[in-house]
């Protein structure tokens, strides 16, 4: 499968295009900076700073997509840039509105909403203006923080490009040198040959190390950036920034870690289990990627065909939407030109390279869900509000692992092919709630370094493995445990706070799968409207349509019971 871009642009002229008319637009739009608004211009003023946005996300997702797919191209480098720069102004000359929005004061903005229906559509996004009006910044600010963000752009891309290059050491297996490179890493790591593993995980760690330095200047500086940009927009923290765009009550975090450090017991539980089921007495942190002695292949046909009768269970509408995007909306090529280490969603496109796995298959039903969410929402909701934030968008589409590991266990044709879908079905949580929480530890980590102008390649390092010592548990030998396992954590240089969410997004997907199919006290109607919100309303007020309070600390406390069920029938 691959994308078909046509529908954003049929060529890279009409790319072209499309920038320079957005720029001719945005010099047009200037003609509001000094005209005293009214009920109507108003409304025509939003209008206008919307569909601008529209066309530059338009552009900004083509550009993105087509560098992920060819990362080594100039070409495509420049377009990606010329994509993200354009971005970058149209966020900066459209500011102003905002500014003037914030003038006039909240009482006449009110009055104008009541004078004209037409800009109902809007109240949303101007209530979260005036929440968030101490943060809004003039227009010399907002340049800093533009200069900041596009740096913060050309360190992504440098280390993009880092990755992309990096060759490792060969290795030796049953006589035979095997070149170790990106895409077969955790390939590898799988293997059940114990030397082939650790020959694998040392060659990477080696080369790494070589360029340690490089990586930790570009995450040191990126850090700062971020910094320096949450003190300019009249925050205390990154992470404060982070869940205020989303209205996100701090202490979920504060919850999410605190209970995830009460349960480590059992997942340290579990490690020993799969240890002693592959017969290892000692394990290695390179050692639980094993598959569990059983290889099952998913050619992308035969996968396929699995996604469809999982997702049967969501009906219809939901079928429908998935015919429809199976049809170039993924890329799943492998290419060595393609980004090898990431796979995402973006806009209605996912992007991942397919070799047949289960965790392939996991992650084609993974980011299915991304896009099925972004779908029903753009068709649905006005462009303002298609796009659903991250912290609920996870939730669309860990609920699709859960349903695809039902299926597969259900469906399972040995009882050693049901105790691999079990065991797949605990990695899960170990993997998106164990590890994603320790991921978000140590960011907050990297920051409190930062603040006391403390970070330095050691103190990372030593911090690093402080917190993989205390997920991974005491039976683990750690003399070959990689200190420098971070800089391959690429949303750590992509994204603030991203992790948490795939945490709390496992929790919440458990109760809303037993919700559909269990106790069936939530309708399928009633998801696919969850699903079609986008983001007209707050995450947390989204979620109660789910019939979930995620302030309630027994949400999270639930989902550790579930597993711990699951580990106790293993």
């Amino acid at each position: 499968m691959e994308w078909n871009l046509e529908e954003l642009f049929k060529t890279e002229t009409d790319f072209y295009n499309e920038i320079e008319n957005i720029k001719t637009e945005l010099e047009k739009i200037k003609q509001y900076e000094n005209i005293e608004l009214n009920k109507d211009n108003l409304l025509e003023l939003l209008n206008k700073k919307w569909e601008l946005k529209e066309k530059s996300n338009n552009v900004l997702v083509y550009g993105s997509l087509n560098y992920y797919k060819n990362i080594k191209s100039e070409e495509m480098i420049n377009l990606k840039t010329q994509a993200e720069k354009l971005n970058s102004e149209v966020e900066s000359k459209l500011n102003f509105i905002d500014l003037k929005i914030l003038e006039l004061g909240k009482e006449k903005i009110e009055k104008f909403i009541k004078e004209n229906n037409n800009l109902k559509i809007y109240e949303l996004y101007i209530n979260n203006l005036f929440r968030m009006q101490e943060h809004i910044q003039n227009e010399e600010t907002n340049n800093k923080i533009k200069q900041n963000n596009n740096r913060i752009n050309e360190l992504l891309t440098k280390y993009n490009t880092l990755i992309s290059e990096m060759k490792f050491d060969n290795i030796e297996e049953n006589g035979e040198q095997i070149e170790v490179t990106n895409s077969n890493y955790s390939k590898l790591l799988q293997s059940n040959n114990e030397n082939t593993r650790r020959q694998a995980y040392l060659s990477v760690d080696k080369r790494y190390k070589e360029k340690q330095i490089e990586f930790f200047k570009i995450l040191k500086e990126i850090y700062e950036l971020r910094i320096e940009n949450s003190k300019l927009e009249n925050y205390d923290s990154v992470l404060e920034k982070v869940l205020m765009k989303e209205n996100i009550d701090k202490k979920i975090i504060d919850t999410l870690i605190k209970s995830v450090n009460n349960n480590l017991s059992l997942i340290h539980k579990y490690l020993k289990i799969k240890s002693n089921l592959n017969n290892i007495e000692k394990p290695h942190i390179y050692d639980f990627g094993i598959q569990h002695n059983l290889e099952i292949e998913y050619p992308l046909e035969q996968a396929i065909n699995i996604i469809k009768e999982t997702v049967k269970q969501l009906g219809q509408e939901y079928i429908d939407v998935v015919n429809i995007l199976l049809n170039g909306h993924i890329d799943t090529v492998l290419d060595e030109n393609k980004h090898q280490s990431i796979t995402f969603s973006w806009h209605t496109y996912s992007f991942l390279n397919y070799k047949n796995r289960y965790i392939d298959l996991k992650n084609l039903i993974h980011e299915l869900g991304h896009i099925v969410n972004y779908y029903m929402s753009k068709q649905k909701q006005p462009f303002i509000y298609e796009d659903s934030t991250i912290f609920v968008g996870e939730t669309a589409s860990i609920t699709n692992e859960i349903l695809l590991n039902r299926y597969l266990q259900e469906n399972s044709k040995t009882k050693e092919e049901e105790q691999y879908y079990l065991i797949k079905q605990i990695e899960n949580y170990f993997l998106s709630v164990y590890k994603q929480t320790m991921y978000t530890e140590f960011e907050s980590k990297i920051y409190e370094l930062i603040n006391k102008n403390s970070l330095t390649p050691q103190t990372i390092n030593e911090e690093y493995m402080n917190l993989i010592k205390k997920y991974y548990g005491d039976d683990i030998d750690y003399s070959d445990a990689s200190c420098v396992e971070w800089i391959r954590l690429g949303h750590l240089f992509r994204w603030s706070y991203y992790p948490y969410k795939y945490a709390t997004g496992l929790m919440i997907s458990s109760i809303l799968v037993d919700e559909l199919l269990d106790t069936k006290t939530l309708t399928k109607a009633e998801y696919i409207d969850f699903l079609s919100s986008g983001s007209n309303a707050y995450s947390l007020d989204l979620l109660k349509k789910l019939k979930i309070d995620l302030t309630n600390n027994e949400v999270i406390e639930n989902g550790f019971k579930v597993l711990e069920k699951s580990i106790n029938k293993l």
